[in-house]
Formats: structure tokens, sequence, C-alpha cells
């Protein structure tokens, strides 16, 4: 797979997908083929929160014309011209490029906001040399036993190898293989 990140991509629009769908069949479960062409065509017509952009725009350089202005007078359809539309539409496919970039650079700015939300509810953990800490219990051990305890007894932090990995020693001063990173171990209070 080229672009593993797009899965998620294509599983949020989807999820978007499935809830307008489930508000719109309610008891009729049998009619989801017709609601579907509606609900996509509200989902590429809306404007994203991340891109500040509709699908549709983004794709074709201009706004959709929804069915009610198609049915009723507006505004642009009273303005409608033929041959003032092929040169509009060739000049929105010209900066079609510059529009795209925009979107990317806003969907960019989202990204980052959400992550710096995320951490900064974010506590780090270190350790430092000759703390006592609990450590993860293997996942082996764990598949044997639902009982069986999620934390091993305690450990001490023997070095610190850096990058949140660390080496631990036995209490009695036996030296663990492996090292163990940071999100591996708990502090260990007596």
């Amino acid at each position: 797979m080229e672009h593993p990140q797009t899965n998620g991509q294509a599983k949020a629009a989807n999820k978007v997908i499935l809830m307008e769908l489930r508000k719109r069949l309610d008891s009729a479960k049998g009619q989801w083929p017709e609601e579907l062409v509606e609900v996509l065509w509200a989902y590429r017509c809306i404007h994203q929160s991340a891109t500040n952009e509709s699908p549709f725009n983004l794709v074709y350089s201009v706004d959709a014309m929804i069915p009610v202005e198609i049915g009723e007078p507006s505004l642009r359809r009273e303005l409608y011209n033929p041959t003032h539309n092929h040169q509009n539409m060739a000049t929105h496919l010209d900066l079609l490029p510059e529009l795209r970039e925009k979107a990317q650079i806003q969907n960019l700015a989202a990204k980052r906001r959400a992550a710096r939300k995320y951490n900064a509810n974010l506590c780090p953990r270190s350790f430092a040399i000759g703390d006592l800490v609990w450590r993860m219990a293997s996942s082996a051990r764990k598949k044997d036993d639902k009982f069986s305890a999620n934390w091993d007894s305690p450990y001490r932090i023997r070095e610190d190898v850096g990058g949140g990995a660390y080496r631990l020693e036995h209490l009695s001063g036996e030296e663990i293989p492996n090292t163990w990173n940071v999100s591996h171990l708990k502090f260990y209070f007596s």
C-alpha cells in the first residue's frame, strides 16, 4: 500500500456517510441505494472543516448548483451566459492548483492544531537511575490467563539509554537483558 494514512481518511469519510444514511433511513432500511446518491451529493458539496473547501470545489474549481437552484429562479441562473461561462470555467481551472494548495495548507494547519491540543494534555514521563518501576506484563502471559497481573513487580532503573528507553534490574541487582520503553513502565509507590 502506497499511502496507508489514507485508510484513516477513507474510514472517516465513510463514517460520516453512514451516519447520514442512518439519519435518513430510520425505518426504511431497504431504501439505502436511493438515499446514497443524495447523501454523497451532500457530502461532496459541503465545505469540510479541515480544508475550508468542498470536495466538489477542489475537483471542479466551482461551487455546485444545488437542486433547488435548478428548479427555482436564482441569481446564478439569471446571470448565466454560455460564452462567458466557458471563459470563466477555463479561468477557474487554471486557478485550481492554487486552490488545492491553499486547501492542503489549511489541512496541515488543522492537523497541527489537533496535535497541539492533544499534546497540551500529555504528561511526559521520565525516570531517574535508581527509581523503582512497575513493568508491563508481557502479552504472551496475558493471553494464557485473563486474571494474571497487568504489571510485573518492582524493578529498579539501571540505565537511561535515551529516547525513552531504560535498562532495568531486579531488586537483587540482577540485570534484565532487554531495554524497556517508557510507555511500558510506571512508577512504583510502596
